[in-house]
């Protein structure tokens, strides 16, 4: 499905969008690709970032609006971020979106739209993140620390759930991160461990392993070590290894190594993989990490997009 475009013009810079709330729901519009998103767009020359988020919710949704309020940056996975600016309707009526789009009305704050990457960025900006939502308070910190030395490869939101989730269901589970950044993923595996759980994870830069110790100090469940990935693999058997450092995931000559250092029904978790609608021309003749883990007869393996830009190769030993 594709929608008329009002705004064509290549020379647009920056990005806004609009935040038009009504009886505790929101208005979305519809995506080319399919779903809802925020109405929004590119800033013509000449235009505020306000008048492009007025035009904007006019273009796409049909709504006459005027601007209520600051806006909130929001950041997305292509890199590109928007200021969204909070608009007040100034007539109730919508009137038939002028590029064709379906609108909708939905509630924020409720479950799948709470966790739209759009959404909850703002939700989060407000306070009025979902409990239950939230990210635990180690990884805030974690996040916190990255932020303000400029470190942007700490794993994603989505990654992170999933590594809660899969410590979770490791009891007394012997875990080992390869890569530990400044502790983010170390963060949320730790949320996800009960207490008996203990983890293992090394960092190769100096200055990193030392942020992430004095972050993870308070916790005697885990123990950070500084140097090479492959030597932790020594202190083996893991029930669950988390690869997040390129060379472990990246060459599949270590696979075997991997393999060796992780128990009979052992998960290995690979993030950062591209989706293959987002493969570079690079990969066209295929993906020698995917053909490694999916062709391996000790592994037996699934692919998960956790998001539209990545997803997760989870891997299990068997017999």
């Amino acid at each position: 499905m594709s929608f008329l475009d009002l705004s064509p013009s290549p020379v647009r810079t920056g990005r806004a969008c609009a935040w038009i709330e009504q009886d505790g729901r929101i208005l979305m519009a519809a995506r080319d690709c399919g779903g809802w998103t925020l109405p929004g767009g590119g800033i013509h020359p000449g235009e505020s970032p306000a008048l492009a988020a007025v035009r904007e919710a006019w273009e796409e949704c049909g709504a006459h609006a005027e601007v209520a309020g600051e806006p909130v940056i929001l950041h997305s996975a292509s890199g590109i971020d928007s200021l969204c600016f909070p608009l007040r309707l100034a007539s109730p009526a919508l009137e038939p979106s002028p590029e064709g789009r379906p609108v909708a009305w939905i509630d924020p704050r409720v479950l799948p739209w709470a966790d739209d990457m759009q959404l909850r960025q703002v939700l989060r900006a407000r306070g009025e993140t979902p409990q239950h939502l939230d990210v635990p308070p180690l990884v805030a910190q974690a996040d916190s620390e990255a932020a303000k030395v400029g470190f942007d490869r700490s794993c994603s939101l989505e990654v992170g759930r999933l590594l809660r989730v899969l410590a979770t269901s490791r009891p007394a589970g012997r875990l080992l991160e390869l890569g530990t950044g400044l502790g983010a993923g170390s963060a949320w595996l730790l949320a996800g461990m009960d207490p008996s759980a203990r983890l293992l994870t090394v960092e190769n830069d100096p200055d990193r392993a030392l942020m992430a110790t004095r972050l993870l100090q308070h916790d005697s469940r885990a123990e950070v070590l500084h140097g090479d990935w492959t030597g932790a693999l020594a202190h083996g058997p893991f029930d669950l290894i988390f690869a997040d450092c390129a060379p472990a995931k990246g060459e599949a000559a270590q696979l075997d190594r991997l393999l060796e250092a992780l128990c009979l029904g052992g998960v290995l978790v690979l993030d950062n993989f591209t989706p293959p609608t987002q493969l570079p021309a690079a990969l066209y003749g295929g993906d020698a990490a995917r053909e490694a883990l999916f062709g391996h007869a000790g592994l037996s393996c699934a692919e998960v997009q956790v998001s539209a830009r990545e997803c997760v190769l989870l891997a299990t030993r068997r017999a």
